[in-house]
């Protein structure tokens, strides 16, 4: 169990140091080069996960159909997010794909007629309370003028249509994993996403060779999402499920401080706090479903 909890902990940093420094190298290329570089370079990190998945596995016309629908999304909502990053604070931007969890909580409610049990309404609520805190600065406009300022934020806004495509993908994606295997699906998927964005680039004027110019950086984000990949997989070996994707979202906190230390954000303790709450908040709304 602790192997497995200091795994996750470890992949959560990963995605947080991938997330940094996709900012930094959005300072000189565009959100497609990033994203592209994200998926490309993970590849040789994800050659040794996929070594471990199963010896043949079934690719049915169920999978092709969940992937065909999958790709475009995922693509479009790594695009969003790199764009929101880049732009914006990463101690405002990303704690609000914590919304994700609450989204997958009320439309199960609203389709799927599951119960929202007391302690995930809980967890709502202190989620939203973290958000509302991560805003406090806009207090003084009134009383909702924190929430109404991720509404008219525009990289709020995207995370938070990024958050929404997530609702899908994550759902989606875990039932290609359930008919398929995780590592598998981890290789064949980003290698997938991978060719898929080369049409976009080209479309927006860019070649996909352009991620060569800055090597290093690319590089080491690529590496850096390959690891997180590899960890968490390996994490699933070592802790319940449950567990692994509670405490990796503890990367909302962890790039908080990576915001602060590498771009000097202000109101850290408020954001990092704000954080905290809807990491909390997440890990109630899990415990109660």
């Amino acid at each position: 169990m602790y192997v497995g909890i200091i795994l996750t902990l470890v992949t959560a940093i990963l995605i947080a140091a991938a997330d940094a420094l996709s900012k930094k190298a959005a300072a000189t290329q565009s959100a497609y080069l990033i994203s592209f570089s994200r998926w490309i370079f993970a590849m040789p990190v994800l050659t040794l996960v996929t070594m471990q998945a199963k010896s043949s596995v079934s690719i049915s016309a169920e999978v092709i159909i969940y992937i065909v629908i999958l790709i475009p999304l995922e693509i479009l909502a790594m695009i969003l997010y790199v764009k929101a990053i880049a732009q914006y604070d990463l101690s405002i931007t990303v704690p609000l794909l914590s919304l994700t969890p609450l989204f997958l909580l009320v439309t199960g409610y609203l389709f799927l007629g599951e119960t929202i049990t007391p302690l995930g309404i809980a967890g709502m609520l202190v989620l939203l309370s973290g958000i509302y805190l991560m805003n406090l600065s806009t207090l003084r406009e009134g009383l909702l003028a924190p929430f109404k300022s991720v509404l008219t934020n525009h990289g709020s806004l995207l995370v938070i249509i990024v958050a929404i495509i997530y609702t899908v993908t994550s759902t989606l994606g875990k039932k290609v994993v359930l008919l398929t295997d995780s590592a598998f699906f981890s290789f064949w998927y980003i290698l997938i996403l991978s060719i898929g964005i080369i049409p976009v680039i080209y479309w927006k004027g860019e070649s996909p060779l352009h991620v060569f110019k800055k090597f290093k950086i690319n590089f080491l984000i690529g590496t850096l999402v390959g690891l997180s990949a590899f960890s968490l997989f390996t994490a699933y070996n070592y802790a319940p499920v449950a567990y692994v994707i509670a405490i990796k979202r503890t990367s909302i906190i962890f790039s908080v401080l990576l915001g602060r230390l590498m771009f000097h954000e202000p109101a850290f303790g408020k954001r990092a706090l704000g954080a905290g709450l809807a990491f909390a908040g997440v890990v109630l709304m899990m415990a109660g479903n």
